[in-house]
């Protein structure tokens, strides 16, 4: 199995048949409707200044997954990873997150640190997240509306330059301030 990334430019009708081909269980819109995609996509959704996106392409030629990068004139970027189903539970989302690290480190130096989130019930990313070194920051309470009008807890994870750089964990100070 060999894993490359290739950068995304104005292929809309791949985009549209790979968010439709699936169901993103754990994202806030599980079946995204093509115009919708479409109009995310002249909305620079996908591109642009801020933003970045990838294909997860295995075998040099099967698009199994995507990942978007945005926030990208921050100095903490964020990011959205979708694997196809069928692909699920076979290393390629570890694969991609360390690829994101390594690229963002990397190739945007001024970059401090990576953010994520997910739904709390999502241990597939979770297990991933930990494998790649992020900390988890964050747990939201009853923050992540889906489009069947559920509500989840959302967590949220984290890496820093500096632990990356430095092959370690450093682990959150919860107890920081008495309150």
């Amino acid at each position: 199995m060999k894993i490359t990334f290739e950068e995304f430019v104005d292929e809309i009708d791949a985009l549209v048949e790979f968010l439709t081909s699936n169901t993103w269980e754990f994202h806030g819109t599980s079946n995204p409707k093509p115009e919708r995609i479409r109009a995310s996509y002249k909305n620079q959704f996908y591109t642009g200044d801020d933003c970045k996106t990838f294909w997860v392409v295995l075998d040099g030629d099967i698009k199994v997954g995507l990942l978007r990068i945005y926030d990208l004139q921050d100095s903490t970027p964020v990011f959205d990873i979708r694997i196809s189903s069928q692909y699920k539970g076979k290393g390629i989302g570890t694969i991609t997150i360390k690829w994101l690290i390594d690229y963002v480190f990397n190739k945007l130096s001024e970059k401090v640190r990576i953010e994520g989130n997910t739904r709390q019930d999502n241990y597939g990313m979770r297990c991933v997240f930990h494998k790649c070194g992020f900390v988890k920051e964050a747990h939201y309470r009853k923050a992540w509306v889906c489009s069947n009008g559920e509500v989840y807890d959302a967590v949220g994870y984290g890496i820093t330059k500096e632990d990356w750089q430095n092959e370690k964990i450093t682990p959150v100070d919860w107890d920081d301030f008495k309150y």
